[in-house]
């Protein structure tokens, strides 16, 4: 072969070697980034829990991914339809909603009401006032379901963003004010087995968004339960995707800050279940390295 030859050949190869390295990446993070935590240093952990608690209107069964379902006890369900929501209807809870969900044999149930708020600026008697009324609502899951863990979804502790990322001049004093606001829930933390922190994304800033985690996990370890944070696979404020790369950090500084994940996802009837989502191949990737398939 002559030196033009040779010279030839060796363009082409590199011309097909770019234009391959150029294709792969355009595919965004989908195919990169499960390698590129291949290395990811955290010890695996054999106490970590990963649940599905997504809302896609063809969810498939996804515990053989190692994402078995946890059941999500929502407000709509608890009270009948339109009845008013001030006071927990405990009669409705046991004879209504857990017999639809004993079947299922729940391990775990997290209660997601919001209407009782816990907020900057109520009284004592407030506060103590809508303890009680989340207790009366775990009392009933407690004796219907005796076996069965139960936790609340984020009101322990207090889903704060700007204490960990916002003005840094005002982080202290408001970091303070929040772990004393979380610290007067203790007595709703001792009620339940698991708490449950919402880590869902407002803005898309990746470093920001660790200290955030960091910060609400670290309160949410002052009430001494296990924490299993919830994630969502877009940005709250606007709906859109998390890039793959993204998500799959969340789900490692999860891992490695918490005891357990449960992802979520809205019913909405436009979000359409897909194997091939970026988000998806991430926590398949995700679960393969943590060794969490059954």
């Amino acid at each position: 072969m002559t030196y033009t030859r040779r010279l030839k050949t060796r363009l082409r190869i590199a011309t097909i070697g770019i234009a391959t390295a150029i294709g792969i990446f355009s595919l965004g993070d989908v195919l990169t980034a499960p390698d590129a935590f291949a290395a990811d240093a955290t010890p695996l952990k054999s106490n970590f829990r990963s649940r599905d608690a997504t809302r896609f209107r063809e969810n498939p069964n996804l515990a053989k991914y190692g994402l078995p379902n946890i059941v999500v006890a929502y407000e709509s369900s608890l009270w009948p339809s339109g009845a008013s929501r001030t006071q927990p209807n405990t009669s409705y809870i046991a004879n209504t909603f857990i017999p639809k969900i004993r079947g299922q044999n729940p391990d775990v149930v997290v209660i997601d009401i919001e209407a009782w708020p816990f907020k900057s600026g109520m009284t004592a008697s407030e506060i103590t006032a809508n303890i009680n009324k989340f207790k009366k609502v775990i009392a009933v899951f407690r004796r219907e379901l005796p076996k069965t863990k139960i936790g609340i979804y984020l009101l322990m502790p207090e889903r704060n963003w700007l204490a960990p990322c916002g003005d840094p001049g005002k982080s202290a004093a408001r970091t303070a004010s929040w772990h004393a606001r979380n610290l007067k829930l203790t007595p709703l933390a001792s009620a339940v087995d698991i708490i449950f922190p919402s880590l869902y994304t407002f803005y898309s800033d990746p470093t920001c968004w660790d200290k955030y985690a960091a910060a609400n996990i670290k309160e949410a370890r002052i009430y001494g339960k296990p924490v299993w944070a919830f994630l969502w696979m877009k940005v709250h404020s606007t709906g859109a995707p998390i890039t793959a790369t993204f998500w799959r950090q969340q789900l490692e500084t999860t891992y490695r800050l918490a005891d357990g994940v449960v992802i979520w996802s809205k019913a909405s009837s436009s979000d359409k279940w897909s194997y091939t989502a970026p988000w998806w191949v991430q926590t398949v990737a995700f679960l393969k390295a943590k060794k969490l398939v059954p």
